[in-house]
């Protein structure tokens, strides 16, 4: 019962505490809910509509011992009755409440399932399990988004490092679309039997309760708070006056946050989640959030399964594009990333995998090199990882033995290279031309992977990786890193002939075969200066929330990223997510029909108009003619 009883207050948000739902999880939630969580004819229900799930179904079907992961379980209704039916399954439920873990033990035991329907006290954002060893994750319920977006990507990220790679997420939330145009400000609802609250206590049979709530949309409509009484007018008593507030999301923000983590959004196995039915003064007379729900069903991608024959650049697989984000052409200007749809702030568009990545720290410097191996391109420090068994250089280093082994092929492109000129090159040339030809060496043996695959399985021709934004990217040497621009003829004389000068001295060995001729290679570099990218620990974005970003640790060429053009207003922030990705995420409203822009450069470093031109006429060799610009110079 709360100590003080407050009347009306003018918002609900300022009233919200901080992990609200540490104290919201209890009996009395049992009978404000229980029209939804303790109807067993729901809960059935929604154990069938899981199994009628393409995915979920081949799971169960094809293997009788897989292992399911129940987020933010409560009482194990999902669990319970889906280990009855698969009795040779395990499934372990997660949970922060010990009152609702206690009745998930409880209710297994009585049901027979308390060998294989396991339940823990746990935190959802760091799951007390290893990685990869789930085949299925269940997040039911509308148990999504209680925390900040913060929170929610912890969740998600949590979950991909707990999935297999080929496993399943289902989870259902809160129809965020709907909600924002029709959330009622205030409902009210007797809990009586309906809410299957009374047992064979008579005093809880006195009981007459009531649910009072009233509702409250944030101003940018992203999050929904809510107060909740639970009143029983025959003590007369108030068991509960709960403040709480959930993230709001519709399907496409939804499939942003996926993206963002690393997770394959299954579009055609979207489905609706609806509450219980009722007479309008009970159970259905308020069922708030739970009564418009989606259903939403992702994959871990295996990108084990996306190396076989015919398969080109399988890292792609692990790249995201918002399907609001197309590539457009405008005469003048090339190239560009336009929004066909609003989208907004604070959403991911692109999330793109590299064709080649090298590191940028110098070797006797005690920074974390990146794993060579392109599937998994994870910061590995020194004393953790593995070396070249040829002792080519030191900054080749892969996670483990299996990152290692299929890396073989690509990395035999480069070993003898590396080790003939890698540290004559470094020594003689310093660490930014070495990264130049490192990275082309490193480009040019993704295109070699590429003909030999073509060479000895001609059904390569075509893409066998069937990813959701294929259709407005094209894949590949050709279309990917042959198509890009190189401005050749902006650049310098003095800065060609240098260029020249490397390639002559470093990559025309003759016994290095896949290399280009002299001139397709300083061509090439042009590409490479023009369009790769540096990776900092710190994001690229608009002036006003620019920290200094300090030195690179890596160099990489991103595909779909790279046809983002440069404002010195952007509109988008960017920088390398923790599995090497380059990340573009919205930093305001973007309308239809508008361009993305990025930040070439540090614009905290580089502030006035004057440094602003010098850099990108010296980086990029144009000059630039955003708004701020134009305006500056006027």
């Amino acid at each position: 019962m709360p100590s003080t009883q407050l009347g009306p207050v003018p918002s609900l948000f300022p009233h919200i505490k901080d992990e609200w739902w540490k104290d919201a999880y209890n009996e009395v939630f049992l009978w404000a809910d229980g029209d939804c969580v303790e109807n067993p004819a729901l809960t059935t229900a929604e154990c069938t509509a899981l199994l009628q799930i393409p995915k979920v179904h081949a799971l169960f079907t094809k293997s009788s011992n897989i292992k399911v992961l129940d987020l933010c379980c409560g009482q194990g209704r999902h669990s319970n009755t889906l280990a009855a039916q698969f009795q040779s399954a395990s499934f372990h439920g997660l949970d922060q409440s010990i009152y609702l873990l206690g009745l998930a033990r409880q209710r297994a035991k009585e049901e027979n399932v308390e060998r294989n329907a396991l339940y823990i006290a746990g935190d959802s954002r760091a799951i007390p399990a290893p990685n990869e060893t789930y085949d299925l994750v269940l997040l039911l319920g509308n148990s999504f988004g209680h925390g900040s977006r913060a929170d929610d990507l912890l969740l998600l990220r949590e979950t991909v490092r707990v999935l297999k790679p080929g496993g399943i997420f289902v989870i259902d939330f809160v129809d965020g679309g709907w909600m924002r145009e029709n959330v009622p400000d205030a409902g009210w609802e007797w809990l009586g039997e309906d809410h299957f609250i009374y047992d064979k206590n008579e005093e809880k049979k006195k009981k007459k309760l009531i649910a009072l709530r009233e509702r409250e949309l944030s101003p940018d409509k992203n999050r929904l708070a809510s107060r909740e009484i639970v009143l029983d007018l025959a003590a007369p008593r108030v068991y509960q006056d709960l403040f709480y507030a959930v993230q709001l999301y519709d399907v496409a923000q939804m499939e942003g946050l996926f993206g963002e983590v690393g997770l394959r959004f299954l579009a055609g196995e979207t489905t609706s989640a609806s509450g219980s039915s009722g007479d309008g003064n009970g159970a259905a007379g308020d069922q708030g959030m739970m009564g418009h729900r989606q259903l939403l069903v992702a994959s871990k991608p295996d990108l084990s399964a996306s190396t076989g024959p015919g398969c080109v650049d399988p890292q792609d697989v692990d790249t995201y594009v918002h399907p609001h984000i197309t590539l457009d052409y405008e005469k003048g200007k090339g190239r560009l990333l336009r929004a066909t749809a609003a989208i907004e702030a604070g959403t991911v568009v692109i999330a793109d995998a590299p064709y080649a990545i090298v590191p940028t720290v110098p070797p006797e410097s005690n920074e974390a090199l990146i794993c060579s191996n392109l599937l998994c391109r994870r910061r590995v420090q020194d004393a953790e990882g593995l070396r070249c068994a040829n002792n080519c250089i030191k900054d080749v280093i892969w996670c483990n033995r299996h990152c290692q082994e299929t890396d073989q092929a690509r990395h035999d492109f480069e070993c003898a290279w590396l080790k003939k000129h890698g540290t004559r090159l470094r020594q003689e040339q310093g660490e930014d031309d070495f990264a130049m030809l490192w990275i082309i060496v490193r480009m040019l043996a993704g295109r070699d992977l590429e003909l030999n695959i073509k060479s000895t399985n001609p059904d390569s021709q075509q893409d066998t990786l069937d990813l959701p934004w294929s259709h407005r990217f094209k894949r590949g040497w050709d279309a990917g890193i042959d198509g890009l621009l190189g401005n050749r003829e902006r650049w310098p004389r003095e800065r060609l002939q240098h260029w020249a000068d490397l390639v002559e001295r470093y990559l025309s060995d003759e016994d290095q075969p896949g290399l280009l001729s002299a001139d397709d290679l300083l061509t090439l570099i042009c590409k490479e200066e023009t369009n790769t990218f540096g990776l900092y620990a710190i994001d690229t974005g608009p002036l006003e929330t620019q920290q200094e970003r300090g030195p690179s640790y890596g160099l990489a060429c991103y595909p779909r990223a790279t046809n983002c053009n440069h404002s010195c207003l952007p509109n988008l922030k960017h920088g390398p997510d923790n599995r090497g990705r380059m990340v573009m995420t919205t930093t305001r409203d973007i309308a239809a029909g508008e361009e993305c822009f990025i930040s070439y450069i540090d614009l905290s470093v580089h502030a006035s108009i004057e440094a602003r031109q010098k850099r990108i006429m010296h980086y990029f060799t144009f000059s630039c003619l955003c708004d701020r610009c134009l305006q500056e110079q006027s």
